[in-house]
């Protein structure tokens, strides 16, 4: 088979459509100082572009458990800046958007691509081009795994949906 490199973007997304979109450069290590410089402070930068008069206030973070995310530093940045972190179960990919839902949708709807540049571009295309209604959709979908998931009793549900 056709050796292809593996891609890695910090993606960010509300209920209404795209935060923030950082294509990691290729080897890099993404330790808890990587992360808050190049996505936690430009989503911070942006929800404060989008939301002049209320910044972070009420914006709630919802991130997996992986080591850079829980890190104290980015608790205690996203904790000065407001932001309300929501805790995410551990190994619970099924509760995660990205994996339900946006992955998918980004590889259905991206063509092969040349080099790291140009992916990086298509990636945002696709983001910038998805309804805001699927952004809504996709936290709806996230309310309903999370009842799946409490009724049973933190097992895999994924086999139950529909």
């Amino acid at each position: 088979g056709k050796f292809v490199p593996k891609n890695l973007f910090s993606i960010f997304f509300k209920s209404n459509g795209p935060v923030l979109i950082h294509a990691v450069d290729e080897g890099k290590t993404i330790d808890h100082n990587y992360y808050i410089e190049n996505c936690i402070k430009p989503v911070v930068k942006e929800i404060w572009k989008q939301r002049k008069s209320a910044g972070t206030k009420g914006i709630k973070l919802l991130q997996d458990n992986a080591q850079p995310h829980i890190h104290f530093d980015v608790i205690n940045y996203l904790t000065e800046e407001g932001i309300i972190i929501k805790s995410h179960p551990p190994y619970s990919p099924d509760l995660a958007p990205c994996h339900y839902w946006l992955n998918d949708y980004i590889k259905r709807n991206i063509t092969d691509q040349p080099n790291e540049k140009s992916l990086a571009r298509a990636v945002s295309k696709v983001m910038r081009k998805i309804p805001k209604e699927e952004f809504k959709r996709t936290f709806h979908k996230l309310l309903e795994r999370m009842e799946l998931c409490i009724n049973n009793h933190g097992d895999y549900f994924e086999h139950l949906i529909k």
